[in-house]
């Protein structure tokens, strides 16, 4: 495997945080001493993307139909997009991070799995509960500490709601970051964050917990814990490495809301009328280029770009599910749009307090990954790499992880302190490859 790296450089897309005033809160920030982790210890979040562990917990069981997935979309839940007290189905945000540590644990971390463990057995670092570091009891920990109440632990992971508006998601992200910071007593923590949680991280640098597109703050803590959920997150960071995040979208979530997926050819699993419902779907579609338009369909005659942001593209091209003359429906969608394009034009532009933190970008560029789709006969195909036989293989695909491309996970505003690094990669498998790990660990740590 070739890694290449550059000091300099420039770039989601398939959505982490919370508590205090809304919900469960665990103890009180003075009922722990901050003592026991070492003062050199720099505290370790990491956030997950995307996975079907989270799925299943989050629809309740294995037998639940995956439909069940799927959120409310009428005006009540609209006029609370961003909030994460808003119960939505399957629970709030602040309950859900917590129940999903309780059940998620002696389950691999999908993406991130070969880190936590090089992290615990190299580095000395200790796997723990993000509401309370005391709580060590994982299996990658020795078991000699598991239960050891005296010692904090200083690697956590964040899991959370991804089927959730990604400005709720940073809000938990800045409530448990303030937490393990006042918890631990460290003054900065570091973010390593995998697809959607690394998008979900650069978020929290620029803006906090606060929600820029409605204009609105994080409703949890409170007083100064308040203030600190709600302002920018650099001044709590100090390294971030997202790998292959959507920084600019990804085409498949574009596919996954036009499209319904079906288990081996045969069983439907209804996640189209799921997807359609969730928020992250939307925020990760590809970003549109200065004129609103995206270079989206390929055909025989050439490449189509469309205005992907516009809700009549939506409903002449019938790409809505269910009933397009339902006003409810169409406002929904309305509002995921305008929302998702704001949303892409601050992620998009240069901001002061994510350049002040170092970054390390990781994207794979071995793989062809959708980048287009085909139009034939009035449908539309999303070529497989394995493919690449039909003649418009070439134009409906680019190098990428085989989910992300290499421009989209490298597609950060380019500074002084960002370092862009290619590897090759299958999404979920960057840090299977033992020098990638090194590499991460001594970008955070020497």
């Amino acid at each position: 495997m070739i890694v290449r790296e550059w000091s300099k450089g420039w770039l989601l897309g398939c959505l982490v945080l919370l508590l205090a005033a809304c919900g469960r809160t665990g103890p009180r920030l003075d009922e722990e001493s901050s003592a026991a982790i070492p003062p050199d210890r720099v505290p370790i979040i990491l956030l997950p993307g995307v996975s079907r562990e989270v799925a299943r917990e989050l629809k309740g069981g294995s037998l639940v139909p995956f439909s069940a997935l799927a959120l409310r979309t009428d005006t009540e839940a609209l006029a609370h997009l961003g909030d994460p007290r808003f119960p939505a189905a399957g629970g709030q945000p602040a309950e859900v991070s917590g129940d999903l540590d309780r059940a998620l644990r002696g389950t691999d971390v999908r993406g991130l799995q070969p880190l936590i463990s090089h992290l615990i057995q190299h580095e000395g670092y200790l796997r723990g509960d993000p509401e309370q570091p005391r709580d060590k009891d994982y299996p990658e920990n020795p078991e000699g500490v598991r239960k050891d109440r005296r010692r904090q632990a200083s690697l956590f992971v964040l899991y959370y709601d991804w089927r959730r508006d990604m400005t709720e998601t940073a809000c938990v992200l800045a409530q448990r970051v303030a937490r393990i910071r006042a918890l631990t007593g460290a003054p900065r923590v570091y973010l390593v964050g995998h697809s959607l949680g690394g998008v979900v991280a650069r978020y929290y640098l620029r803006y906090g917990g606060r929600d820029v597109v409605g204009d609105r703050d994080c409703p949890l803590g409170n007083g100064e814990l308040r203030t600190a959920i709600n302002a920018p997150g650099d001044s709590g960071t100090a390294r971030l490495v997202t790998l292959g995040a959507p920084h600019q979208g990804t085409v498949q979530a574009f596919r996954a809301l036009i499209q319904d997926f079906s288990l081996f050819g045969v069983v439907s699993l209804g996640l189209r009328r799921a997807v359609f419902t969730m928020p992250l779907a939307w925020e990760l579609l590809p970003f549109a280029d200065s004129d609103g338009r995206v270079p989206l369909l390929v055909d025989q005659n050439g490449e189509e770009r469309v205005s992907l942001y516009d809700t009549q593209t939506w409903i002449g091209r019938e790409w809505l599910v269910g009933n397009a003359a339902d006003p409810e429906r169409r406002r929904f969608v309305e509002t995921m749009l305008a929302r998702a394009s704001t949303l892409h034009r601050r992620m998009a532009e240069r901001n002061p307090a994510e350049e002040s933190v170092p970054r390390l970008v990781v994207g794979a560029g071995c793989r062809p990954t959708p980048a287009r789709a085909i139009v034939a006969d009035g449908k539309l195909e999303f070529l497989s790499r394995t493919q690449s036989d039909n003649p418009l293989f070439a134009r409906a695909t680019v190098p990428g992880d085989g989910v992300v491309s290499l421009e989209s996970a490298l597609g950060v505003p380019p500074a002084p302190t960002l370092t862009p690094m290619t590897v090759c990669s299958a999404h979920s498998a960057y840090v299977d490859d033992s020098s990638v790990v090194d590499r991460i660990a001594q970008f955070l740590l020497h």
